[in-house]
């Protein structure tokens, strides 16, 4: 591994968050699909709804992190298998309020026992002074550039 020092794309800050993001990825879907019985896309919707409320696709795939089109797609899927549930929106006529059904809400109750562990097993090789350390730098960051985590 380059030092922080060494020029090169395996040192940037991207390249680094990108080799990050694919193994906290991995470590989701497994534990998604191990723990939870949905694929990490239905779980991270539901963490989204869950977490803030019914909310619009749109609502949905910022929150939830993923891009507009997989997000419609998951969501249609999800309202297959009546995890959701689709209403009318009364300040948007154009766009549906989706909620989580019962099985969704049974659902949401093991994520957060769930993404605990993700988050500790990412967090493995960190003391707790150095865990707190990098949520600020993160945290510090991304607001830096107009991120807010509870919108």
């Amino acid at each position: 591994m380059a030092s922080t020092n060494e020029p090169g794309a395996d040192a940037s800050l991207t390249y680094r968050l990108k080799a990050l993001t694919r193994i906290a990825d991995r470590m989701s879907s497994e534990l998604s699909r191990e723990k939870l019985g949905v694929p990490f896309p239905e779980a991270s919707i539901i963490a989204a709804i869950g977490t803030f409320g019914p909310q619009t696709v749109m609502d949905i795939s910022r929150r939830a992190n993923l891009d507009k089109s997989q997000a419609s797609r998951t969501v249609e899927a999800m309202l297959t298998k009546e995890i959701l549930a689709r209403a009318g929106n009364d300040k948007d006529g154009r766009s549906f309020i989706i909620s989580l059904t019962a099985e969704g809400r049974k659902i949401f109750k093991k994520i957060g026992p769930t993404l605990e562990k993700r988050d500790s097993d990412l967090y493995q090789g960190l003391n707790e002074a150095e865990r707190v350390a990098l949520r600020f730098l993160l945290d510090k960051i991304l607001a830096s550039h107009g991120w807010d985590a509870r919108s």
